[in-house]
């Protein structure tokens, strides 16, 4: 019984590959039969069905996207809550604070990037908003992007006034993959007066977008008054320090690097005990320090390559498990690597790795 999930009996769980889900209410052979609300039971293959924990909810129909671009706002207007966030937090929060002359103490960047559920108790079926947040005394020009391949997709832009925020989109669940990989500009500056020259900074985050079907991700915080997921982009003084350049250091390593290739891959990824999956992440960020001249096929060529090169060294481990990471995008390398599977490695087996720890676009090999 090919059950990869480990689902029992009585577990709730939801639909992999579909909308919906329920209780398991019993299991033959590699196939649950799931009885929904209305008491219909639905026969789904086991590794379909995902065990979801208590409060969770299930993945949405696919809806497209509504950006209310009205929303874009300097400062946060208070928001209207629904009878359900009325009686979960009847004591709202005081109204943040308003912009304020610099004072002493307060010439520090702090920027959080985040989501509220627009209804808390439809995790998973609701729509969601992403907020930008201002904490410090500087006023903010912002560029805030998604991966898209390669390269980056602009989502919203503006400006935020001290202490404030600025509203960046409102998005479905099912666009969720879409913000597996996000990046944030920044350039913070003080209007008027003379202060130091701020330094623009660029961040890129990692979202875990299992986070969105969970309730205990979304917190009380110190900014809204609903619960939410608050991810930091930067913490620190705002006026850093400019190191000292060694001219002579400088030129050797420019002539180091010129000699070298522009393909050469980051550090090598640290050994894994025997019992536990390898995780390889072939996102071309992560296997690459430039993608500088390189074409989309070029890129495509290393990741294959680079999954060849893993599974020539682990080949004779029999019963080690990988985890190649190839993400969802268009399904190229995905269609790829299972090719790549069924031809040169056909005693080893290949499944998609599990959604709970590593989302979509995975895929866990099992060297036969």
């Amino acid at each position: 019984m090919h059950n990869p999930n480990n689902v029992q009996v009585g577990s709730q769980v939801r639909f992999l590959n579909t909308v919906g889900g329920g209780r398991v209410a019993r299991i033959t052979a590699d196939t649950a039969w799931v009885e929904d609300a209305d008491g219909f039971e639905i026969p789904t293959l086991l590794k379909d069905c995902v065990v979801v924990e208590a409060g969770d909810t299930f993945i949405p129909e696919i809806r497209p996207p509504k950006i209310i671009q009205e929303k874009l706002h300097q400062g946060r207007t208070e928001q209207a809550p629904s009878a359900p966030k009325e009686e979960r937090r009847p004591e709202p929060k005081p109204a943040p604070c308003p912009a304020r002359p610099l004072r002493s103490g307060e010439d520090e960047l702090n920027v959080q990037l985040a989501f509220l559920p627009q209804d808390r108790t439809k995790l998973g079926l609701t729509n969601y908003e992403a907020y930008l947040i201002n904490y410090s005394g500087f006023t903010l020009y912002y560029v805030y992007l998604s991966a898209v391949g390669t390269g980056y997709k602009v989502r919203a832009t503006g400006r935020i006034e001290p202490h404030g925020d600025a509203f960046l989109e409102e998005f479905a669940p099912a666009e969720l993959n879409d913000l597996e990989q996000l990046a944030v500009q920044i350039l913070p500056y003080h209007e008027g007066g003379i202060t130091a020259l701020q330094h623009p900074l660029s961040v890129r985050l990692k979202l875990d977008v299992t986070k969105f079907f969970k309730l205990h991700s979304f917190r009380p915080n110190d900014y809204f008054t609903d619960d939410a997921l608050l991810l930091p982009i930067v913490t620190r003084g705002a006026e850093p320090v400019t190191p000292e350049v060694d001219g002579a250091a400088l030129a050797a390593a420019l002539q180091t690097k010129k000699d070298e290739k522009t393909t050469t891959p980051k550090a090598v990824t640290p050994p894994v005990r025997r019992d536990e999956p390898l995780v390889i992440d072939l996102h071309a960020s992560e296997l690459l320090e430039t993608t500088a001249g390189m074409s989309s096929a070029d890129i495509h060529d290393y990741q294959r390559e680079f999954f060849h090169r893993t599974m020539r060294e682990h080949l004779r481990e029999r019963g080690r498990k990988i985890v190649f990471i190839h993400g969802k995008g268009d399904g190229v390398l995905r269609a790829s690597i299972e090719r790549e599977l069924r031809h040169k490695y056909p005693k080893c087996r290949f499944q998609d790795a599990s959604f709970q720890e590593y989302g979509y676009g995975a895929t866990l090999v099992t060297i036969g």
